[in-house]
């Protein structure tokens, strides 16, 4: 009972967190993926290079390298172009500063900074956290990321409850031995289902009262599959780096990128699928 409390107080937390810098808006969300690009890639940074006092250069070096990327790309449709042109040479700056940082703590040379997993971690986390933690700093419907993360979480509620009731059929056990078929499709049932009440309740909330029933349909059939795929992804970092969580920022949840790994998948097919229908 009192790690279900636990559990339960922090997603709430959680939750509220996130609603409140989408619904406010502006700066907000752009603190909001600020921060969890941090949180997330030092978690990777631990499951990659472990944590001591010795590594604090290349973590500091790394999550400065990631934000200075969202911001460079956040800032380019509002700045002039000299600006950009200065914040990308700082990025460049802070990625050659992280080369040093290991090259001197870890006395690895340029070939096998590039041969390991030195250079590969850093390139793969501008781009799995940079680029959909960017996005949703820059895309017109700002509280289409919360609609994307509240079809998550009904996603994740139908999965865990279908699964638990009637799972047999192993969605990938390899990666995820807990998920099922069964899961999945109860998720996605449940998450339709969903999308289309916010429709009819929240449409005008989440700034998309134009947008027709059958939009906001393939919005959930896309966050479920997407969102499943991410979480797919996440699960074979961690067994690929042999950690159980990413992380324990969320007491009971494990870390941020725990939480975020189906938005991260999710949140760009949505919001690229919408730009190329122009809506």
């Amino acid at each position: 009972m009192h790690k279900f409390l636990i559990r339960a107080i922090s997603g709430i937390i959680y939750a509220a967190v996130i609603i409140l810098a989408i619904v406010y808006g502006g700066w907000s969300i752009y603190a909001l993926a600020m921060l969890f690009a941090s949180i997330a890639y030092c978690e990777l940074n631990h499951m990659a290079m472990g944590y001591s006092r010795r590594l604090l250069p290349i973590y500091v070096t790394s999550v400065l390298g990631v934000d200075l990327a969202i911001s460079v790309i956040k800032f380019s449709i509002m700045i002039p172009y000299a600006w950009v042109i200065a914040l990308s040479a700082v990025f460049l700056l802070m990625c050659c500063a992280y080369y040093i940082s290991v090259s001197r703590i870890k006395g690895v040379t340029a070939k096998e900074f590039i041969a390991g997993d030195y250079a590969k971690t850093p390139m793969f986390g501008f781009g799995y956290l940079g680029i959909p933690l960017a996005m949703m700093t820059i895309f017109p419907v700002q509280r289409l990321a919360l609609l994307v993360f509240a079809l998550l979480w009904i996603n994740d509620s139908g999965a865990y409850i279908v699964g638990s009731l009637t799972g047999r059929h192993k969605l990938c056990p390899s990666v995820s031995p807990n998920k099922t078929w069964e899961g999945f499709i109860g998720g996605c049932v449940l998450t339709i289902i969903g999308t289309v009440l916010l429709d009819v309740y929240c449409d005008s909330f989440f700034g998309m009262a134009d947008f027709p029933l059958w939009i906001w349909i393939a919005i959930g059939v896309l966050t479920c599959i997407f969102g499943t795929l991410g979480d797919l992804l996440e699960s074979k970092i961690k067994r690929f780096y042999g950690a159980k969580d990413s992380g324990h920022w969320i007491p009971g949840h494990g870390g941020i990128l725990d939480r975020i790994d189906s938005f991260l998948l999710a949140y760009p097919v949505v919001a690229i699928i919408l730009c190329l229908l122009d809506m």
